[in-house]
C-alpha cells in the first residue's frame, strides 16, 4: 500500500500553489520534499493530510481514494504529520500530549498510556514523561511532537520542518531518530526540510518542486548533480539590463559612502524557536545590498526586525546612528525605512490608484502626492495604464511593481525588498529587478532578499549568506571572480554538487 498524490492542483487567489503534482511515498521508505521558497511544500504535505482543499487532483491510500477526507479520519487510517511550529497541548505532561493521541485513532486509556511509555523511550524522553511541555528545550518539544504522530501507530509520517531550530547535533540525533522510526514501524516518511546536509544523509530518494511543480525526482546524488536543481535554488541567468544611468549592475561605488543602517548581534526568536543568531550588518547610503540563504535562514526575520514588525531579544539596528528596536513600524516608516514585503499584500479589492493613495495616506502634502504618483506612472507604465483596476486584478508582476510604487510613496531612505521575484516569469523578474537597480543608482539604498542568488550576487554591491540564523559569507560584490567564488561558496552551503548553468 502506498501514499499517492496524482494530478495536485492548489489556487489561492489564482495563484498556482500545485500544478498537477504527482508523488508517490512507500511503506519503508524516507522521501525528502525540497524545492526554493514560494514552491508549494507545505502545500503539499497539507493537501496529503487533508488540511487544504484540491482544485483537483486526487489522493489515494492503497486502493482507497482519500481526496475529500479530513485530517482526523486519515489519522486514523494511519496518516500522521507534524507542523513546522509544534503545537503541545499546553498544561498537560508529556506523557499525556503523547497519550491524546493514541486515544484520538482509537486507542483505550491504558493503551494509549502504554503507548506513551513506549514511544518516549524510543525518542529519548522517558526520563522527561511527567514534567509540563513548559518545561521542554526547544529541540525536546520537536521530540515530543514526533512521538505525538508515531503514537497513533502511523503507516504513514509526514514530517514538516522537524529540524527547524536545531543546532547540527541536534540534528544528527534527528536523523538517527527518524531512521530508528522508518526501521522499527516499517512506516514511509515523507520529510520537508531545509537543512540540505540532514536531507542527503537521511533520504532515500528526493521530490524537488518549483513553482508548484515538480521539477526532479531521484537520488540524493542524482539531485545534488541535477542541473535544473541548481537553476531552482540560483536563479536561471544574469540580468542583462542595465541602470538609467547606464552602468551596468553592480555599480562600483567610488567614494567612501556613509553608514545607514547598522545591525549588530541581532537574535531573533519565535517563542522557542531562534530563527537570527548574532547577525550583524552594513547597509551605506546609496547602496544595494543582497542577502541569499536557504529556506528558513532567516531572511525575511531580518527585514520584519528592521521594519519593527518583530522584536528582537537582543541586539541593535541603528538608523543613521540612532535606534530603531522598540518603535512601531509606522514610526519606523516616517524616519524612512519602507518595506515591500514577500508575495506582494497589496489591498486586493483596491484600485492601483486607490492603493497608491493609502500608502501615503499619512501625507499632508496632496499636491506632492499627486505629482509623485503621476511620477509612478511614468516609472511604472503598466499601473498608469491600469490605474483604475482592482489590485485583485493585476499580474504577479504588475502586482510587484504595485508593491514598489507604494513603498516608494513612502520616501524611504532605505527600502527593504523581500522575494520581489517570487512567482514571476524571468521577463518580469528582470523588469523588476532593473526597476530597483534604477533605484539604487538615484540613490535610494536597498536591503534586497532574494531566491534568485544569481541575479542577485551579480547586481548587489555586496553580498551576506545567512544559513541557519547567522552569516555564513559576506563579499563584495563588485568583482567578477569575488561573485563567481560567492556563488560557489553559495552551492556549498546548500550542499549541491556541481557548478550551475549561469554563473556571473
Amino acid at each position: 500500500m502506498s501514499l499517492r498524490g496524482e494530478e495536485l492542483r492548489v489556487y489561492f487567489e489564482g495563484v498556482k500553489a500545485l500544478d498537477g503534482v504527482d508523488v508517490q511515498l512507500d511503506p519503508g521508505a524516507i522521501l525528502g520534499l525540497i524545492g526554493p521558497n514560494g514552491a508549494g511544500k507545505t502545500t503539499l504535505m497539507n493537501a496529503l493530510s487533508g488540511f487544504v482543499p484540491l482544485n483537483s487532483g486526487r489522493v489515494t491510500l492503497g486502493s482507497k481514494v482519500v481526496t475529500v477526507w479530513p485530517p482526523n479520519r486519515l489519522a486514523k487510517e494511519g496518516l500522521a504529520r507534524t507542523f513546522q511550529n509544534v503545537r503541545l497541548f499546553r498544561g498537560l505532561t508529556v506523557s499525556e500530549n503523547v497519550e491524546v493521541a493514541a486515544v484520538g485513532v482509537g486507542s483505550g486509556r491504558q493503551e494509549a498510556k502504554h503507548r506513551a511509555r513506549e514511544v518516549l523511550e524510543w525518542v529519548g524522553l522517558s526520563s522527561r514523561a511527567h514534567l509540563p511541555t513548559e518545561e521542554l528545550s526547544f529541540g525536546e518539544e520537536q521530540r515530543v511532537g514526533i512521538a505525538r504522530a508515531i503514537a497513533t501507530r502511523p503507516q504513514f509520517l509526514l514530517l514538516d520542518e522537524p529540524a527547524a531550530g536545531l543546532n547540527e547535533s541536534e540534528g544528527d540525533e534527528l536523523v538517527t531518530l527518524i531512521t530508528r522510526i522508518r526501521d522499527s514501524e516499517g512506516c514511509g516518511v515523507l520529510i520537508i526540510e531545509h537543512d540540505m546536509r540532514l536531507v542527503m544523509n537521511l533520504c532515500d530518494n528526493i521530490h524537488v518542486l518549483d513553482n508548484g511543480k515538480t521539477i526532479s525526482v531521484g537520488s540524493p546524488d542524482e539531485i545534488q548533480k541535477d542541473p535544473a536543481v541548481i537553476t531552482a535554488y540560483l536563479g536561471t541567468r544574469k540580468l542583462t539590463g542595465t541602470s538609467v544611468s547606464g552602468e551596468t549592475q553592480p555599480h562600483s561605488l567610488k567614494t567612501t559612502r556613509d553608514d545607514l543602517l547598522n545591525i549588530n548581534d541581532l537574535h531573533v526568536s519565535y517563542g522557542r524557536v531562534p530563527a537570527l543568531r548574532g547577525v550583524s550588518l552594513t547597509v551605506r547610503q546609496g547602496e544595494m545590498v543582497g542577502v541569499v540563504g536557504p529556506n528558513g535562514a532567516g531572511k525575511s526575520t531580518l527585514l520584519l526586525t528592521i521594519a519593527g514588525v518583530l522584536r528582537p531579544k537582543t541586539g541593535s539596528v541603528l538608523l543613521h546612528g540612532k535606534p530603531l528596536i522598540r518603535q512601531a513600524p509606522e514610526e519606523i516608516v516616517r524616519k524612512g525605512v519602507s518595506l515591500v514585503p514577500e508575495r506582494r499584500r497589496i489591498f486586493a479589492q483596491l484600485t492601483v490608484e486607490e492603493n497608491l493613495k493609502v500608502a501615503a495616506a499619512a501625507r499632508k502634502d496632496t499636491h506632492e502626492i499627486a505629482q509623485e504618483i503621476k511620477d509612478l506612472y511614468d516609472r511604472f507604465p503598466i499601473l498608469g495604464e491600469r490605474r483604475k483596476s482592482r489590485g485583485g486584478n493585476l499580474s504577479g508582476g504588475q502586482q510587484q511593481q504595485l508593491a514598489i510604487a507604494r513603498a516608494l510613496l513612502t520616501k524611504p531612505q532605505l527600502l527593504l525588498v523581500d522575494e520581489p521575484s517570487l512567482g514571476l516569469a524571468p521577463i518580469l523578474i528582470e523588469r523588476v529587478f532593473n526597476s530597483l537597480a534604477e533605484l539604487r543608482d538615484e540613490g535610494v539604498s536597498i536591503l534586497l532578499v532574494e531566491q534568485n542568488a544569481i541575479a542577485t550576487i551579480e547586481m548587489s554591491d555586496r553580498v551576506y549568506v545567512l544559513r541557519r540564523g547567522r552569516i555564513a559569507l559576506e563579499s563584495d560584490g563588485t568583482d567578477a571572480s569575488i561573485r563567481a567564488d560567492m556563488v560557489k561558496s553559495y552551492i556549498d552551503q546548500l550542499g549541491l554538487n556541481m557548478q550551475p548553468t549561469s554563473a556571473p
